[in-house]
C-alpha cells in the first residue's frame, strides 16, 4: 500500500508506471553499498512500522530496529501536492525522519526543511540526505 492508492493483491489498479517503479530499483541499486556500510536498510514500499496496514512509502531507510529515518517519494507533477499532504500526515508522527518528494516528469526533488517549516527544491538548492554521500538527485540520474 503506497501513500496514496491501495495496491494490495494481484491485478489492483492502477499502479505505478514503469518509469517510477524503475527509480526505485535505481536508487536502491546506487545507495545499496553506503546502506550496508553504515547497517542501514532502504527498502520500497515497506511500512513505517510493524503494522502491516501502515503507510507504506516509496522508499524507507531503517536503522538497524526498524525505526524509519528518511521517507522517499516518487511522483508524477500530478500527485505531487497530495504526495506532500501525505509527508506532511506522516510528520506528526514521524518527527525525526527526513522526507523527499521527487517529481520524476519535472525532474524536480523536494526536500522537507524541518528548521523553516518548508520544502525546498532541488531547482534551488542541492539537497543532501543525512545517510547518503551526494546529492539525492545524482542516484536517480541515469549513468
Amino acid at each position: 500500500m503506497g501513500l496514496l492508492d491501495n495496491y494490495t493483491g494481484v491485478g489492483m489498479s492502477p499502479r505505478p508506471k514503469w518509469q517510477h517503479q524503475n527509480l526505485i530499483s535505481q536508487l536502491i541499486g546506487k545507495s545499496y553499498e553506503e546502506m550496508k556500510r553504515q547497517h542501514l536498510l532502504m527498502l520500497p514500499e515497506a511500512t513505517m512500522t510493524n503494522d502491516w496496514n501502515d503507510k507504506a512509502p516509496d522508499l524507507v531507510i531503517f536503522d538497524d530496529t526498524f525505526h524509519p529515518l528518511s521517507i522517499i517519494e516518487i511522483t508524477r507533477a500530478e500527485q505531487l501536492d497530495a504526495i506532500i499532504d501525505k509527508c506532511e500526515e506522516l510528520m506528526e508522527r514521524f518527527l525525526d525522519t527526513e522526507y523527499f518528494v521527487y517529481d520524476y516528469e519535472e525532474k524536480v526533488l523536494f526536500m522537507y526543511d524541518a528548521e523553516s517549516d518548508h520544502w525546498l527544491s532541488s531547482e534551488e538548492y542541492e539537497l543532501y540526505s543525512k545517510y547518503l554521500s551526494e546529492p539525492l538527485e545524482e542516484y536517480f540520474i541515469n549513468q
